[in-house]
This record gives structure tokens, sequence and C-alpha cells, in this order.
């Protein structure tokens, strides 16, 4: 595969993700979702040699964290 192919292929499992968690914390607001993969998503490429399993390990740490995150900060107020 040519690394373009590879770029493309990332960047829509990066997207799906965020989708998901997206979608399964629908009552929150969707830039709250936004920001939070934003940063997860940032910090573990930063340092990513190998960068297949970063859109299930951002997931993860995205519904860890909205679902630590108290209701009044999720609801963007």
């Amino acid at each position: 595969m040519s690394p373009a192919v590879l770029d493309e292929t990332f960047e829509k499992r990066m997207k799906q993700a965020e989708t998901d968690v997206a979608r399964e914390f629908a009552s929150l607001d969707p830039e709250v979702v936004r920001v939070q993969f934003e940063q997860v998503a940032g910090d573990l490429l930063r340092d990513a040699t190998i960068t297949d399993f970063v859109p299930v390990l951002a997931r993860r740490h995205v519904r860890d964290i909205l679902r630590a995150m108290p209701a009044t900060a999720a609801a963007g107020t």
C-alpha cells in the first residue's frame, strides 16, 4: 500500500472513532467530544511509531474521560 492510501485509511478510521464516541455521548455538547478526541489523539500520535491502534486507543481514552467528566462540564456550561 502506498503512504497516501495508508493516510487515507488512517484518517477514515480516526473519523469513524470520533463519530462513534459522539454518537455514544449524543447528550453531550458535540464540541466537547471533538475537543477531547483531538487532545487524546494528538497525545497518542505524538510518540507513536506504529499508528494502527491509535483510533482504538483514542476511542477508549475519550470514552473514559467523558464518563468521568462532571455533567455540567460535559454539557459545555
